[in-house]
């Protein structure tokens, strides 16, 4: 019943992955983490995030533009490192606060129509780099800042998609990377991983082919209420 209930809940995260290109953790991680020990967890879900990024970057693939975007790609990667040594050196729960208040605080703003325009320069994207690659390496947190610096930005839907699946993708590289030189899949209950991937493959299609399907205005309150909703659930766990 265990396997059931997991490939159920990946499902779900995983259809809100497909269509907004993030999320999936907001529905996974409390849910599993009721059935998988965390410390377990973790590590299996990073290596279900490649997978599902890579599936998303395949469909996505016309619409890929990873030269416009490697300041941001590769602060990506430094920001994530520089997080993960941060999180065993460091008490972040003042920096977690800083940051649910500040997601919460423009993704609100966001949602009542202010208008903000992002410069997407090299700059621009080396400091949100740096920002969202700290925040998952530190805080798991790592959608928040670029999904508001995307959005600041005006990409078009699939654009918008694309680019975020491409940064997650090269995060959750970083991650796993990083898991298996500290020997996290040791002894890691393969099982659970098969599990989880027949359910995210299966929601990140449909989540894929439902979309398009949504009207323009929809997709982007969909996309900012996770955003508030992540910063509301860091909130909730501190």
């Amino acid at each position: 019943m265990d396997y059931y209930l997991i490939a159920l809940i990946m499902f779900a995260g995983a259809s809100l992955q497909g269509i907004t290109g993030f999320g999936s953790g907001l529905v996974a991680v409390p849910l599993l983490s009721l059935l998988i020990p965390l410390p377990q967890l973790t590590p299996l879900l990073s290596i279900i995030n490649v997978v599902m990024a890579l599936y998303l970057c395949w469909l996505l693939r016309h619409y890929l533009a990873p030269r416009k975007w490697l300041a941001l790609l590769a602060c990506g990667v430094i920001g994530t490192l520089i997080g993960n040594w941060a999180l065993a050196q460091l008490p972040l729960t003042w920096l977690q606060l800083g940051l649910a208040i500040f997601v919460i605080s423009v993704g609100a703003l966001f949602w009542f129509g202010l208008q903000i325009r992002a410069g997407a320069g090299k700059r621009q994207q080396s400091l949100i780099g740096l920002a969202s690659g700290f925040a998952n390496g530190a805080l798991t947190l790592g959608g928040p800042p670029v999904v508001l610096f995307l959005t600041a930005n005006r990409l078009d839907r699939t654009s918008f998609r694309a680019t975020l699946t491409l940064f997650f993708l090269v995060l959750g590289l970083t991650n796993v990377t990083s898991f298996s030189l500290q020997g996290a899949y040791a002894a890691a209950n393969w099982g659970y991983l098969m599990v989880l991937l027949m359910g995210a493959i299966a929601g990140t299609y449909l989540g894929h082919r439902l979309s398009p399907l949504l009207p323009e205005s929809l997709f982007r309150r969909l996309t900012l209420l996770l955003v508030i909703g992540a910063g509301v659930v860091v909130l909730l766990t501190r």
